[in-house]
C-alpha cells in the first residue's frame, strides 16, 4: 500500500521540530490511517514527502486547526485493508456529536487515483456468522471472520472492483439491539469519512435492517455518496450461502455514482432503503419495496430504472444524531378495547401514535369515543398519524366517512409510507428541536428522502370520477 498517508482534514494540529514536519492527532487511534512500523506512536501520522510527480497536500492547519473529537464508543476496534499490504494496520475515528463541515483533502496520487474506496462498516449479523469454537462449533458471529473470508474473495481483487478498507464494531451487534444510539453511531462515522471514501457498505442483521438503512437515510441529509446495506439468509461461511453475491454487489452499487443515497441491496434488487421491508424469514428474497419499483434488479445485466433516482442534494453533507422515540405503534383488531389506549395517551410522555387502520385507513364507525380519544391526543399535541395494514396501497383520508371523521379530529395520513419509514421521519424530525407538531405533521406528506408519495399523486380512489383519474394521469413524484 502506498506510504503516503492519508491526512484528516480536522482535527490535527500542525507542529515543526527543525526542518520536518509533525503531524499530531487530537484523538486516539480514531481515523483511518497507516502505520509503517510497530515502533510508532499509533497518534502519530507520518507523512511522506511529496516529489516533484505529487502535487504538496493543502496545510491542514489552514483547514481547521480548533476540531474537538472524542474516543469512540465500545462499538468500535481496528479496520482492515482488503486491498492493498496486507502489513498496513488502519484505526477508525468517530468525531464528537457536532455539525463541523469536514472539508475535503487530496489523498492519492498516480494509479490510486483511479481506484474508487469503498469503507465495510461490519455490525454483525447472519453474514458475519461463522462455526464459534466458545459455543460448541454453533453458528455465531464471529469477530475478524468476514474480514478473513473477504481477504480470499478473489472477485474482490479484480481490477475493477474499488479499494476495500473493513471496519468490525466490536462486539458483534445483533439486529434487534440496534437502536437510535447504534444508528447515530453509523450516522457519525459515514460523516468522520465522508471525504476520504467514495461509498460505504454497511453489513448488518436482516431483523431490523430496514429500520437502520431508513434511520440513516433521514440522518445524513444532502447525502451524495452510496451507502449500501446489505446481509445474508445464510452466513458467508456455508458452502452454499446468498452472502457472497449480495456482499459482491453492494460493492458493485456503492461504486456507481448513479445512486448517491442509502439504499438495501438483497437476492436480485437494489431498494430505496425508506421504501423498503422484509417480507419473508426464511426465502432468499427477504425484503422488497411494496409501493416503489426496485431502483435497480440484476439478471445478465444491471438493470436501473434511473426515472427513479433522486436528484442531486445540494449543500455539504449535514448529520444529525438525535431522534425523539416517544412513539408507540397500534394495530388494531376488531373488538378492541380502547380503554387501554386512553390511558397511554393520558400518559404524558407519548409524542407519536402511529395507528395501523383497515384498507384505506377505516376504523369502526360505532366507536365514536374511539375518535374523541384521537381528537383529545391531538389537543394535547401527540402526533397522530394513520396508516394502513395492507402491505400494498395507501392510506385514503377523506374518501369514507370514518376517514373523514379521523381528519376532521386532526389525525394525519402516512399515505403510502411503510412503517418503518412513519417511526423514524417522526422520530427523526422530533428530534430536530427546530420544528412543533403541527409542522411534523404538515412534513409526514412531504417527500424528504423519496420516501412517500404526495397526496396529489396517489392513485385515485375506488369508484372515482374521469376527471380525477385524468387530473393525476402521467404524473410522477419521488
Amino acid at each position: 500500500m502506498n506510504k503516503l498517508i492519508r491526512l484528516s482534514s480536522l482535527a490535527h494540529k500542525i507542529g515543526t521540530r527543525g526542518s520536518s514536519a509533525r503531524v499530531t492527532s487530537f484523538f486516539p487511534q480514531r481515523f483511518l490511517t497507516t502505520s509503517t512500523t510497530d515502533d510508532e506512536k499509533k497518534d502519530t501520522i507520518q507523512k511522506k514527502e511529496p516529489t516533484s510527480k505529487q502535487p504538496s497536500l493543502p496545510t491542514v492547519e489552514k483547514i481547521l486547526q480548533d476540531a474537538y473529537f472524542k474516543p469512540a464508543g465500545p462499538m468500535h476496534d481496528g479496520v482492515s485493508v482488503i486491498k492493498g499490504n496486507p502489513n498496513d494496520e488502519t484505526t477508525l475515528i468517530t468525531p464528537e456529536d457536532s455539525q463541523y463541515f469536514i472539508p475535503q483533502v487530496e489523498t492519492m496520487y498516480d494509479e490510486r487515483k483511479k481506484k474508487k474506496r469503498v469503507l465495510v462498516l461490519a455490525t454483525g449479523g447472519t453474514l458475519t456468522m461463522a462455526p464459534c469454537p466458545e459455543k460448541g462449533g454453533a453458528l455465531a458471529p464471529v469477530q475478524g471472520a468476514v474480514t478473513n473470508y473477504m481477504k480470499e474473495m478473489k472477485e474482490l481483487n479484480d481490477e475493477n472492483m474499488p479499494e476495500i478498507v473493513v471496519h468490525e464494531y466490536k462486539p458483534f451487534l445483533d439486529s434487534s439491539d440496534m437502536g437510535p444510539n447504534e444508528w447515530a453511531v453509523l450516522a457519525s462515522d459515514v460523516r468522520s469519512n465522508y471525504y476520504h471514501f467514495d461509498a460505504f457498505v454497511i453489513l448488518c442483521g436482516t431483523d431490523t435492517m430496514s429500520y437502520t438503512a431508513t434511520a440513516l437515510s433521514f440522518l445524513l441529509e444532502n447525502l451524495n455518496k452510496p451507502v449500501v446495506f446489505t446481509g445474508s439468509q445464510i452466513p458467508l461461511s456455508e458452502p452454499y450461502n446468498d452472502a457472497r453475491r449480495n456482499l459482491i454487489m453492494a460493492l458493485i452499487f456503492a461504486t456507481r455514482d448513479s445512486i448517491p443515497e442509502v439504499s438495501i441491496f438483497f437476492h436480485d434488487r437494489l431498494l430505496r432503503a425508506c421504501r423498503a421491508t422484509k417480507v419473508n424469514t426464511h426465502r432468499l428474497m427477504a425484503f422488497d419495496s411494496p409501493n416503489m419499483d426496485p431502483l435497480a434488479k440484476i439478471g445478465i445485466t444491471i438493470d436501473e430504472n434511473e426515472h427513479l433516482s433522486l436528484p442531486r442534494a445540494r449543500g455539504a453533507l449535514r448529520v444529525h444524531s438525535r431522534m425523539d422515540t416517544r412513539l408507540l405503534t397500534l394495530r388494531l383488531v376488531p373488538g378492541f378495547d380502547d380503554g387501554v389506549l386512553r390511558q397511554i395517551v393520558n400518559s404524558n410522555d407519548l409524542k407519536v401514535l402511529v395507528l395501523q387502520l383497515y384498507g384505506t385507513g377505516n376504523l369502526p364507525s360505532v366507536k365514536d369515543s374511539l375518535v374523541q380519544l384521537l381528537a383529545d391526543a391531538v389537543d394535547k399535541d401527540i402526533l397522530v398519524v394513520a396508516s394502513t395494514q395492507c402491505h400494498t396501497g395507501s392510506v385514503m383520508m377523506g374518501h369514507y366517512a370514518t376517514g373523514i371523521a379521523l381528519k376532521e379530529a386532526g389525525v394525519v395520513s402516512a399515505n403510502d409510507m411503510t412503517l418503518e419509514a412513519i417511526s423514524c421521519k417522526a422520530a427523526y424530525l422530533l428530534g430536530r428541536g427546530d420544528l412543533t407538531v403541527d409542522q411534523v405533521g404538515n412534513l409526514m406528506d412531504v417527500s424528504l428522502r423519496g420516501e412517500v408519495t404526495p397526496s396529489a399523486a396517489l392513485n385515485p380512489p375506488p369508484f372515482a370520477n374521469a376527471y380525477q383519474r385524468a387530473s393525476r394521469k402521467g404524473k410522477i413524484y419521488l
